[in-house]
């Protein structure tokens, strides 16, 4: 049924074939010489697409997030949109689930130019420019509409500026949703209920000072080795999108989800700058033009993911916590906010400017 329903929302999200999307990276006037993977074969006409440039092959790669998930379905859309309109200048290849290295080196080998686009949690990429860690403060967004306006906005252009001058061109905003607490030890309610309760977080300061106010104890582990982590019992507790959750079959060993809707994940989809200035200026507007079906792909697809993954752990014998206490687990996470907004040099006016908007 899962198959059915992404293969529905990648065919409908091909279908409009988006086009556009904000893009504040530069553009160097003379492509680079061709790498390895490239031809020094042109197109001498761009036919009914109009792209020209050098041929060469892209690698599109999903860190740490296997094949079956929305952003597999993004990231397919993204390619068939460069295979399909590229007039045989580009060929892209889609890569999953560590096949290329775990999410931090995807990052790194975008810097190096050995990944050409990559996609991944923002986290991942808040070692090089922090202020991208403001649309995951806890609590900040109450609804998946505002929080995808704002990952789509202005603040969204302005962070894309910031990845500039470190060897890393922004493309768009994907999402992995609401992060909703699981654990093996206790039904969760209150913050009092974590007290004791190893988890995992993401690799942000703000994400792990938020789950010690609640009394946890906290460890960074890839995603790549959270089931064994959860397993063997290194940490007994950690969250994500629902669907991740059961992508990733948490629940056979985490019996207890709490819907705490505390934090908003986007995704970031990128591209090494050595690889875009590689580029012509059409190929250029063609990978824009296929971040935005991508991105629209794979939120439609993670729409259907998560209705169907509630049920899914239901239909497992999960507990599902729905009445927790967010009140009380909003007021003891507000304070990390100053974490962000002190250890940032624009992360303040960023975080204005979204509130602003709302």
């Amino acid at each position: 049924m899962k198959t059915k329903i992404l293969s529905m929302c990648l065919t409908i999200a091909m279908a409009t074939a988006l086009v556009g999307c904000g893009q504040n990276a530069s553009k160097d006037s003379a492509p680079a010489a061709a790498t390895s993977e490239s031809s020094s074969d042109s197109a001498d006409a761009g036919g009914e697409s109009g792209v020209t440039g050098e041929k060469r092959t892209l690698s599109l790669f999903a860190g740490s997030i296997p094949e079956n998930t929305p952003t597999g379905v993004g990231l397919a859309a993204m390619a068939d949109y460069i295979n399909e309109n590229s007039n045989g200048t580009l060929e892209a290849q889609t890569f999953y689930d560590t096949a290329l290295g775990d999410a931090t080196s995807m990052v790194q080998g975008l810097q190096q130019g050995t990944v050409d686009i990559g996609v991944a949690g923002t986290a991942y990429f808040s070692g090089l420019v922090p202020e991208i860690e403001v649309f995951q403060l806890p609590f900040l967004f109450s609804d998946l509409e505002s929080a995808r306006a704002a990952t789509a906005g202005p603040v969204a252009e302005e962070i894309n500026g910031m990845f500039e001058g470190v060897g890393i061109v922004g493309l768009s905003f994907w999402e992995n949703g609401f992060r909703e607490l699981t654990n093996n030890v206790r039904p969760v309610k209150t913050p009092a209920d974590m007290d004791g309760i190893k988890m995992r977080t993401l690799p942000a300061d703000v994400q792990r000072a938020t789950w010690e106010a609640m009394g946890a104890m906290t460890a960074q582990i890839d995603a790549s080795e959270l089931y064994t982590s959860l397993q063997q019992g290194t940490v007994n507790a950690q969250d994500n999108p629902l669907h991740e959750i059961v992508s990733r079959k948490f629940y056979e060993v985490q019996p207890y989800v709490t819907m705490t809707d505390a934090t908003y994940t986007p995704l970031y989809m990128a591209m090494s700058k050595i690889t875009w200035d590689s580029l012509s200026e059409s190929q250029q507007q063609l990978i824009v033009e296929a971040a935005a079906v991508g991105r629209q792909a794979q939120l439609d697809a993670t729409d259907a993911a998560q209705a169907e993954a509630l049920e899914v752990l239901k239909e497992n014998g999960c507990e599902i916590i729905e009445d927790a206490d967010k009140e009380a687990f909003k007021e003891k996470a507000m304070p990390t906010w100053s974490l962000f907004t002190d250890g940032t040099e624009q992360g303040a006016a960023l975080l204005e400017k979204i509130q602003s908007s709302m």
